[in-house]
């Protein structure tokens, strides 16, 4: 039966070694076939991103096509790069594998080093129970390995290691837990007399944004912008798709930084990872609505210059651009920061958080501009459009805003 890895009472990363307390001696773990596995798959993915450079240097951009063709290679690599970085990082670390252990204030210190990290993982001298020796299995000779229990759980201290020196350590531990007071297994579990029990986390459901806040209100203003394109600036229907396609863009933008409140140092890895997938899947939809909806399916004659077929698109659509722009900005001061809805979100969570409105939103708008094109009333059908994805993102929106939020009662 496989056992539960025992969860430690905490962990800290630094760049420093643990200092002070009693030292016990670990031999050395062989960890440089694991750094060699990392560095050959880490050049196995390099020469694929270096392949995928190269052959961007070489691509020339004449039109919409290669533009975003080019666009949607570029942001694949950043995706990639992210993974060719932390295999590239493992590698070396495990490399310059190291591990060491102390007894310190009533506390035993196991720091694994990764290079120049040092992971250092802490367990209470008084929770910890059954300290014993256990047969190495599958090496030969008179090995063994030291293992506890603590918690729930079971975790081992330091490699094999001769019988003989892990006697001599199991006896510094058991020393040092001798000298401080016994926590039983049912003190581990529950409080101890006259301490009161911590209340638990219970969830409270946070009430959406009214229809009147200010996020909202932003939100339909910034919809309904399109209709003055539509009434005053004789805007079609491949000015309107391409409108909403860059909410997408601004929604991402938004995104990108809440994954650094979220994620702080990991986002440095979690954003351009984010920016890498959710930029290749906008380069994919621009393509799908330009040549659908803005150039058309049966157009004839060679194609405009990228760059002056997408000013032409884009400059006429700023004021618009700029009110979405706006209007999610107020929604992530009015709602992310001042409702703190950033508390209780991982990082894991707030970079899958945009894709759930925006599939909803593009498949909305998609089946919309179809019909729009079968109908007689193009303008008629537009409105219709519009119409349906306000309605559409003003409910995403309320819940996005409305999630269960964790909170101490």
């Amino acid at each position: 039966m496989r056992t539960r890895k025992a969860r430690p009472e905490r962990f800290r990363i630094s760049l420093r070694d643990e200092a002070g307390g009693t030292p016990l001696p670990l031999p050395s773990r062989r960890m440089w076939p694991v750094g060699l596995v990392f560095g050959v798959v880490f050049l196995i993915f390099a020469g694929i991103a270096w392949s995928q450079i190269a052959s961007m240097r070489g691509h020339q951009v004449k039109s919409v096509f290669d533009l975003v063709a080019i666009l949607f290679q570029g942001f694949w690599v950043l995706a990639w790069s992210v993974g060719v970085f932390i295999l590239g990082a493992l590698a070396v670390l495990f490399f310059f594998y190291g591990e060491s252990a102390r007894l310190r204030d009533g506390r035993l210190i196991q720091t694994p080093r990764l290079g120049p990290l040092r992971i250092s993982v802490e367990y209470n001298l008084a929770k910890i129970r059954s300290l014993r020796l256990e047969r190495a299995s599958g090496h030969r000779g008179d090995l063994v390995q030291i293992r506890f229990n603590y918690g729930d759980g079971t975790n081992g201290l330091g490699d094999v290691m001769p019988r003989l020196e892990a006697e001599k350590l199991i006896a510094l531990i058991r020393e040092a837990v001798s000298r401080v007071p016994r926590v039983e297994a049912e003190e581990i579990a529950t409080p101890g007399a006259g301490q009161p029990a911590k209340a638990p986390s219970r969830a409270l459901a946070t009430a959406p944004p009214s229809l009147t806040s200010p996020s909202t209100l932003a939100l339909i203003g910034a919809n309904l912008t399109p209709l003055a394109g539509v009434w005053f600036l004789g805007w079609h229907l491949g000015e309107v798709m391409v409108l909403f396609w860059a909410e997408s863009a601004v929604i991402g933008f938004w995104n990108v930084i809440k994954l650094g409140i979220v994620g702080k140092w990991a986002a440095l890895l979690a954003a351009p990872f984010f920016v890498g997938h959710f930029g290749g899947f906008m380069a994919g939809h621009f393509l799908f609505i330009y040549y659908f909806f803005v150039r058309g399916i049966g157009a004839a004659g060679p194609e405009p210059a990228a760059l002056a077929a997408l000013l032409d698109l884009f400059v006429p659509l700023w004021p618009a651009l700029a009110a979405l722009f706006i209007s999610h900005g107020i929604s992530f001061f009015t709602n992310y920061l001042a409702r703190r809805e950033y508390l209780g979100m991982d990082l894991k969570t707030q970079m899958s958080e945009p894709y759930k409105r925006i599939i909803v939103m593009h498949i909305t708008i998609i089946i919309g501009g179809f019909l729009t094109m079968v109908l007689q009333a193009p303008e008629a059908a537009l409105l219709l459009l519009i119409a349906l994805k306000t309605a559409t993102d003003l409910s995403a929106h309320r819940k996005e805003h409305a999630r269960q939020a964790r909170t101490d009662a």
